[in-house]
């Protein structure tokens, strides 16, 4: 049973001290949009303080208790700026919907005339490991050069596509909005919409995204086969529906986690026991300190 001492901290069944907060109802849905959560609502906000020491605990957590509160007040603040909506227009949606497509294929592009993706991680990895005297196994070799994208790259892209779309394409089957609610959440944001996620228009526009990651990825594998896929133009969000400059810093958060949104989506629907990421190194190895000195 978790032991609760005040200011939000509580010991929980490790007796490991976290810091908790309720978050108050009315702001439970723009919280889970702050935090770009996957869930609709967000009824606490949690951290772990990762001690046991109760004393290192109450100065561990003035910080955190303080970053609740920033939290708290943008969700109070994305009420105040961005009405909630409960519709949206069909020229909403395909904006919404195309812009993300274009998007996905545009990412995809830049992979490809880059001819790096992330070889470099991957040979900062094997260097540290090697160094460190780890024995680990990859299939890969670390590449020498950067004249187009290496064996380990086409196999990461072909292994991630192929793993995300027949799930992608069960989800849509089953009209599963949830697969698919991180990235609605991020773009409404881009788009500064605030939109109620339990109203019918919510399901509408995450089935159109749903569609077009479809078409994305699919046209993502053809291009791996060599085929020659344009990338459809990217209209600015401002320029598509009349935002406000201000949601381009929204979309640059946007376009640098995208990189990595595959990949994660790729691990998180494997679903087997110890993933591995793409050049088959564990993936505890990338997440931890690669190499821990005495």
């Amino acid at each position: 049973m978790a032991r609760v001492v005040g200011m939000g901290l509580i010991k929980n069944e490790h007796s490991v001290w976290c810091v908790r907060q309720k978050v108050p109802k009315r702001l439970e849905e723009a919280v889970a949009r702050v935090q770009g959560s996957t869930k609709a609502r967000q009824p606490w906000l949690k951290r772990s303080l990762r001690t046991k020491d109760e004393k290192r605990a109450k100065v561990l957590a003035k910080p955190v208790m303080m970053e609740f509160d920033r939290i708290l007040a943008q969700a109070e603040a994305l009420l105040v700026e961005q009405p909630v909506r409960t519709f949206l227009t069909e020229a909403e949606i395909k904006t919404i919907s195309d812009y993300f497509y274009a998007h996905e294929l545009g990412v995809d592009e830049e992979l490809r005339e880059e001819g790096i993706g992330s070889d470099e991680v991957f040979a900062d990895v094997h260097r540290q490991l090697t160094e460190a005297g780890v024995e680990f196994a990859t299939p890969f070799e670390v590449p020498q050069t950067t004249s187009g994208l290496s064996d380990r790259m086409m196999h990461k892209i072909e292994e991630d596509t192929s793993t995300v779309l027949p799930a992608l394409k069960e989800a849509l089957a089953r009209g599963k909005v949830d697969f698919i609610r991180y990235e609605v959440n991020e773009l409404l944001q881009v788009f500064r919409i605030n939109l109620d996620p339990h109203c019918p228009d919510f399901r509408k526009l995450a089935l159109a995204v749903m569609r077009a990651e479809v078409r994305a990825l699919e046209a993502v594998q053809a291009r791996h086969r060599g085929e020659p896929i344009e990338s459809p133009k990217l209209v600015e969000p401002s320029a598509a529906l009349n935002v406000s400059s201000s949601g381009s810093g929204l979309r640059a958060a946007y376009e640098g986690s995208r990189r990595a949104r595959i990949g994660r989506k790729a691990v998180h629907t494997r679903k087997r026991g110890k993933l591995l990421l793409p050049g088959l190194i564990p993936a505890e190895i990338i997440e931890a300190p690669l190499v821990q000195r005495s």
